[in-house]
């Protein structure tokens, strides 16, 4: 009886795919957590019945702290196949995962979520999805599992790498292990170096001297320039570094200005929920913003000064 069901329910949604296969367009992935998965392209309803990419994200976002535990290298890739499938304008029906690739995922998650209490999502049942990619079904077989199941041993040598390499670090609470880069990313609000008090008083000591230096050397150029003085080359090379350094000291201006958080901080690729310390200045504006006039500036200031 379970097997009848199992073939009426595949039937249907193959059924209901075919229907939808003359409608279904392709279009970019809006999905955070599916950017940079290895395609780009996605078509809606996907193989959960999600009619929207925020519909998906939103199911997605719940099995965050799962991908975060790190109970298969690839859940992320598997998740995203069904609630995201891949499109391609050369094959009508969404490609989602290959049932090895469920069973891989599930026998080593699914024992996780059994023990939080959580039973195994109908819409993942492993009997849904092709059983290999073939010119008949196409779908996603995966690269293999790379890691141990969590729980089981850690690469502690050989580089220090993996999260044993964030528990060697000051403060392992402040730390996460990013697969994608293989690096550890110090969480957005955690104090490793500074105790809160500390970093504040340092930011407004910051704050204050970027002020008067901004004022200082906005009025010194100002004054230099308004005399109408035809001074020489060293007269000219002054008149730079005070602006250098009033545009540096703007650098300043602006991370008091945005915070912490919006100067510094960035959404985690894969929990957009998360907030990480900045590591690409890409991922952040005022990042970016801060540090070319800091960088920039400061760098030209000190070589106007030498000449």
């Amino acid at each position: 009886m379970k097997c009848l069901a199992a073939i009426l329910l595949s039937v249907t949604l193959a059924t209901g795919a075919a229907a939808e296969a003359s409608v279904r367009t392709c279009e970019p992935i809006k999905v955070a957590m599916c950017k940079n998965i290895g395609y780009n392209q996605t078509g809606m309803p996907n193989l959960a019945r999600h009619t929207l990419q925020a519909d998906a994200d939103v199911t997605l976002q719940t099995f965050s702290p799962l991908v975060q535990y790190g109970c298969s290298s690839q859940l992320h890739l598997f998740l995203c196949a069904v609630y995201v499938p891949m499109c391609t304008d050369k094959v009508a029906l969404p490609i989602g995962p290959c049932r090895g690739l469920c069973e891989s995922v599930y026998a080593r998650c699914y024992p996780v979520l059994r023990g939080f209490g959580f039973p195994w999502p109908a819409e993942l049942d492993c009997s849904l999805f092709p059983a290999e990619n073939n010119h008949e079904h196409m779908c996603m077989e995966g690269p293999g599992e790379r890691a141990p199941p969590a729980g089981g041993s850690l690469p502690e040598g050989g580089g220090g790498g993996g999260r044993g390499a964030c528990r060697r670090l000051a403060r392992p609470g402040s730390w996460v292990w990013l697969r994608g880069p293989a690096r550890c990313a110090q969480f957005c609000d955690a104090e490793v170096l500074w105790e809160a008090g500390e970093r504040r008083a340092a930011e407004v000591w910051l704050a204050t001297w970027a002020a008067l230096s901004f004022l200082c050397t906005l009025a010194a150029a100002g004054a230099q320039l308004a005399g109408g003085a035809r001074g020489g080359a060293a007269e000219r090379a002054l008149v730079l570094v005070a602006l250098c350094r009033c545009a540096a000291a703007a650098g300043w201006g602006v991370r008091a200005a945005a915070g912490r958080a919006a100067a510094g901080c960035a959404k985690d690729s894969t929990s957009p929920t998360r907030m990480l310390l900045a590591h690409d200045g890409l991922a952040n504006p005022n990042c970016a913003v801060v540090f070319l006039l800091l960088y920039y500036f400061g760098l030209a200031a000190s070589v106007w000064a030498i000449v």
